[in-house]
């Protein structure tokens, strides 16, 4: 069985003994007295067979887009929770929301059997993940739905909880690295901090339970609206960050967050090539002289402020991801981030975004906020590496041209 989806099984059946059937043979040439057996593209038979031999508790799965690279586990059955499951996928990319359209007519023709990767797991008793459940949400059939992430660095196993009806009960985060433990603990702190401020609950998960996993850790948290937030940043969003702001706004000296970008800059231009390097030193000249004596607005960041990571509701904006959170960063970056995101990995380029006033300090955070983004692309190993890098110095090139 390929390593990812072999992990990401241990982790959410809390099982580190499994053994693969081959398809359509049950146990016959696996081993019997594993805890939980793995049955790739199995048979009618298969589940039948492990029944017979002792495992209570079976489920399966479409393994998308293969078992070689699996991104997505979506629940098989007959219920309505197998169309809700594929919601924990919300593309925004235009061909991706073919697909998932596609897929979405899969299900419902019944026909995803014959044409899609599927597995089947069995146990020998219940999953820790859905007694887990129980506990928190009294909902005695969960049904579970998993994204594996992409991030190498920092995967994380994600699950949406439904209820037998397809009801979204909530979402788990189960780090699947070693460095990806301190960003769901991080989610988890920030989350139970923010939850202290009234305006915010409404737009932002609640914390249901969290604490230690397998010698990691796991987060559970409240369900948002379903409806995907939009593209274009507008009221919402900026109504939003108001709330966001009044949490604790504070003032940082330019050649504070000057020195905190430089020295972030400083450990990670090594890995890129000359002309990265020469343009990242003349943003700092540019962004050091124009901050000079300059304080710049602070507060609670969201940090990974883009599209994917919002939901609409009556309420307004709901924001989700919080791993990657601040305390006292400049409030503009949320601003720069969510529309540089779109406009790199969506192809929707609006320089109407980009600040012209240099004596406002704007300008010069902008710079400071290219150069930090660039460095967390990279430190991260982010599948959006390429796209993301390219736009950023194209930005950064833009910034010097007729001056």
């Amino acid at each position: 069985m390929p390593t990812l989806l072999n992990q990401a099984i241990r982790q959410f059946t809390g099982c580190d003994d499994l053994t693969t059937a081959p398809p359509g043979n049950g146990l016959r040439l696996g081993n019997p007295a594993a805890s939980v057996v793995v049955s790739l593209n199995p048979s009618d038979c298969t589940e039948r067979d492990l029944a017979k031999q002792g495992y209570t508790t079976t489920r399966g799965f479409l393994a998308l887009p293969s078992f070689e690279s699996p991104r997505w586990l979506f629940p098989l059955g007959n219920g309505r929770y197998r169309f809700q499951g594929l919601e924990i996928y919300k593309p925004y990319k235009l061909t991706s929301r073919v697909l998932k359209g596609l897929l979405t007519t899969m299900v419902a023709a019944r026909c995803q059997r014959l044409a899609l990767p599927r597995l089947l797991i069995a146990s020998r008793g219940c999953w820790p993940l859905e007694q887990l459940v129980r506990e928190v949400t009294s909902e005695p059939q969960p049904v579970l739905a998993f994204s594996l992430g992409t991030e190498a660095r920092f995967r994380k196993l994600t699950a949406q909880v439904m209820d037998p009806e397809g009801e979204i009960l909530g979402y788990i985060k189960l780090p699947l690295t070693n460095a990806a433990v301190e960003r769901v603990r991080h989610e988890a702190e920030t989350l139970n901090r923010l939850w202290s401020f009234p305006a915010l609950r409404p737009h932002i998960p609640r914390v249901l339970h969290s604490g230690v996993w397998g010698g990691g850790a796991v987060l559970f948290q409240s369900a948002g609206p379903p409806r995907p937030g939009s593209l274009q940043f507008g009221h919402h969003h900026e109504q939003f960050l108001q709330f966001l702001r009044a949490v604790r706004p504070t003032e940082k000296p330019g050649h504070v967050l000057w020195e905190q970008v430089a020295s972030r800059w400083a450990k990670t231009e090594a890995t890129l090539d000359s002309s990265w390097r020469t343009l990242g030193q003349a943003a700092l000249a540019r962004a050091g002289r124009e901050l000079d004596g300059v304080t710049v607005p602070c507060g609670v960041l969201h940090g990974d402020f883009a599209p994917w990571n919002t939901r609409v509701g009556d309420e307004g904006l709901y924001v989700f991801d919080w791993e990657s959170a601040s305390w006292d960063a400049p409030i503009l970056w949320d601003v720069f981030h969510f529309k540089t995101q779109v406009a790199a990995l969506l192809n929707k380029k609006d320089d109407r975004h980009v600040p012209r006033d240099r004596r406002t300090g704007e300008v010069a955070s902008f710079l400071l906020y290219l150069l930090s983004s660039a460095c967390r692309l990279l430190g991260e190993d982010s599948p959006a590496l390429s796209a993301g890098l390219a736009f950023r110095r194209e930005l950064l090139v833009k910034q010097f041209e007729g001056r």
